[in-house]
């Protein structure tokens, strides 16, 4: 589905309540809830297509529970995975209930942004942010769009604008450290046989992180992998295996590459300002997906903004809350995830051998990815109990002077 552009005409200054730039996942849920509370809301992208950003499109439960997804965008549910050690041995996980969805992440973003769009918000696509300025009384958003130059005006402004934004530096915050992010790089083909998402995992294949199979229905999946380091035909690579296997019959569409952060920024508000999703680093560690936390962060966005609104104050005094709400719903998920991150990469693939022999045996997985308590969202108190476990702890520690230090962080990261 394409949206749109929906607004006002081209004038030389356009003002509103809030200015959203990027529409996204997080974007387009403070959209909603703010315009859905009758404020003015400038939604600006870019982009000429909402949602197409590169993803998986695999999200938990929870969060189609949260945020609801029609079911014609909901590819399949998912209870189950397998995963491959660098050795190939293939160790399977079967839930007893549903964990994850498959979704159709463009329609899904777009549905979102469609919403907003009827609660009153104004979509201008195709427009690129130039410069931004505040004062005392408002924030300017220069953009570009085609040959004209336009001027946005607001009392708030909230950046959605995806991992690496340099707008973050426009609008006076730090950005993340050079290194505190991985690439990915995904594909759709044409699958053989495969029936079940598959993980696979060691330097042939994605070094210091993994690659992934995802079936999106029998016929279509999604193939990619993410790793600190350059991608130089590793996707080549791990395709050509899975052809080799009968995995793979054909490729559907070209690899596109996306950047995952690792960590947040440094602060995510400052005065009229606040920052969502990728662009405010807000993606699993483990895993990379970050739909949740960004429409999670997205919907505390725009409850800071309601109350400055209601207040008449946008000093970063005023919306540090929103920072502070958003450290006590997943900030400790982050923490642990990236110390979980540094530990994982310091393995060698002798190692991870040996780690997933253990944690993926049917006795430990009863204690950890079974366990009444595990969610597919929530991966941090299943990290701990996995490091700390009576088997694989001194597992780990026999690993010796490399991994020993990163052990040690993670498990002080559970300590505030």
């Amino acid at each position: 589905m394409r949206i749109h552009s929906r607004g006002p005409p081209h004038r030389e200054l356009l003002v509103y309540d809030a200015i959203i730039v990027g529409a996204g996942p997080a974007g387009n849920v403070a959209a909603l809830r703010l315009s859905s509370k009758g404020h003015r809301v400038a939604v600006l992208d870019w982009r000429f297509d909402i949602g197409d950003k590169l993803c998986t499109g695999i999200v938990g439960t929870e969060c189609g529970e949260a945020f609801p997804i029609p079911s014609e965008l909901i590819y399949r549910q998912a209870n189950s995975a397998t995963f491959i050690s660098p050795n190939g041995r293939e160790f399977g996980v079967v839930s007893r209930r549903d964990q994850a969805l498959v979704v159709d992440r463009v329609a899904y973003i777009n549905e979102i942004a469609e919403t907003a769009m009827n609660a009153g918000a104004s979509y201008h696509l195709g427009h690129r942010v130039s410069g931004i300025e505040m004062d005392d009384t408002s924030v300017r958003v220069r953009v570009r769009a085609s040959n004209n130059s336009t001027t946005f005006s607001a009392k708030l402004l909230i950046l959605s604008s995806g991992f690496g934004s340099p707008l973050i530096r426009m609008a006076g915050l730090r950005e993340g450290k050079d290194g505190d992010f991985m690439m990915g790089a995904q594909t759709e083909v044409e699958i053989g046989n495969v029936s079940d998402t598959e993980v696979y995992v060691g330097d042939q294949i994605a070094p210091e992180a993994f690659g992934w199979i995802v079936p999106l229905d029998e016929s279509r999946a999604h193939v990619g992998l993410m790793s600190h380091h350059p991608l130089n035909g590793h996707l080549d690579s791990f395709q050509s295996r899975l052809k080799e296997r009968g995995k793979i019959l054909d490729d559907i569409s070209a690899p596109r590459r996306w950047g995952i952060p690792l960590k947040p920024i440094p602060r995510t508000y400052a005065d009229r300002t606040l920052v969502t999703g990728d662009a405010a680093g807000f993606a699993k560690p483990t895993t990379g997906g970050g739909i949740y936390y960004a429409m999670l962060s997205g919907q505390m966005a725009a409850t800071a903004a309601i109350k400055a609104f209601e207040c008449g104050d946008f000093s970063a005094a005023q919306l540090k809350g929103y920072e502070d709400d958003w450290k006590k719903v997943f900030g400790h998920e982050l923490k642990v995830g990236y110390y979980a991150r540094l530990l994982f990469e310091s393995m060698n693939d002798t190692q991870l051998d040996r780690m997933m022999e253990m944690f993926l045996s049917p006795e430990v997985q009863q204690d950890t990815v079974l366990s009444s308590d595990f969610s597919f969202d929530w991966h941090g108190k299943t990290i701990l109990k996995t490091v700390r476990h009576q088997e694989l702890g001194p597992l780990i520690t026999s690993f010796g002077a490399v991994v020993a230090p990163f052990f040690k962080r993670l498990i002080r990261s559970s300590i505030f």
